[in-house]
């Protein structure tokens, strides 16, 4: 795993749980935008069961997102890096599989 990161970089793992880290700027660039948006003022019961969610109209707060850009010129090469991680991880005896549910 070492070898195949020194390699490729761009990356790190961590081992305890079982998660990839993609820092900002290796891959894809992640930015934080600010917005406005419309203020929560509460939830409805609807006869299915469902929840619905009130929005005030007037109340506007201000509000944080992110957003990855991944370079279109660049997908495949980025499609290859994720190839060659799973078959990395699938040799030294990681499973990338998603689960089976029953």
């Amino acid at each position: 795993m070492e070898k195949w990161i020194v390699r490729n970089g761009a990356c790190y793992f961590n081992y305890g749980d079982k998660d990839i880290i993609l820092p900002d700027g290796g891959l894809f660039s992640i930015e934080k935008k600010k917005y406005k948006a419309r203020k929560m003022i509460g939830y409805k019961r609807l006869p299915n069961g469902m929840t619905e969610i009130l929005f005030s109209k007037k109340k506007i707060v201000p509000s944080e997102k992110y957003e990855a850009t991944i370079w279109m010129s660049e997908l495949d090469e980025i499609i290859n890096y994720f190839q060659s991680m799973k078959r990395m991880l699938n040799k030294i005896g990681i499973n990338t599989a998603p689960p089976i549910r029953k």
